[in-house]
């Protein structure tokens, strides 16, 4: 039926305290954009039910931003989202509420990620030791390149 059809497949993601990220591949029309409005207004409606409130939990619209099959931006922003937490420094409080793919791409494992995509992107970097390898490299460079950052900052994607 219309309704199983998948929107999109999961490539990558992080769940942070405060924010979130996905690389997400559109497989129907407006996929991407139904798929939001799916998490954020089903995430909203769990935490007025929970906390007996109403109203809306987020500001403005989600923001998005096309991956071209230009390799080198794909690789730049995969570890960028795969591994979203270790770009800021997040109260160990908070460590626990962290959720992120980078485990399922370590495991081989895949079980929000797409199991197709997520192969995929094992072949891309020839293995999840190369994989691992390059997300922690390009953290490293992320985080030097921005300083310190704690969770109150503006998370910009990197260009």
């Amino acid at each position: 039926s219309e309704q199983s059809k998948p929107l999109v497949a999961i490539i990558a993601f992080c769940v942070n305290p405060n924010h979130f990220h996905f690389i997400l591949k559109q497989l129907v029309d407006g996929g991407i954009a139904k798929f939001m409005q799916k998490i954020l207004g089903g995430y909203t409606y769990y935490f007025n039910q929970k906390n007996k409130r109403s109203g809306s939990l987020f500001q403005g619209t989600f923001k998005s931003k096309l991956i071209k099959d230009d390799d080198n931006y794909f690789r730049k922003i995969f570890a960028y989202v795969n591994q979203n937490y270790s770009v800021h420094d997040i109260p160990k409080n908070k460590l626990s509420f962290i959720f992120a793919s980078d485990l399922e791409y370590e495991s081989g494992f895949f079980n929000f990620v797409s199991s197709n995509e997520g192969q995929e992107v094992l072949n891309i970097f020839s293995g999840k030791n190369n994989l691992k390898k390059h997300c922690e490299e390009m953290i490293s460079i992320i985080r030097e390149e921005r300083g310190q950052t704690s969770l109150d900052d503006l998370d910009e994607l990197p260009q």
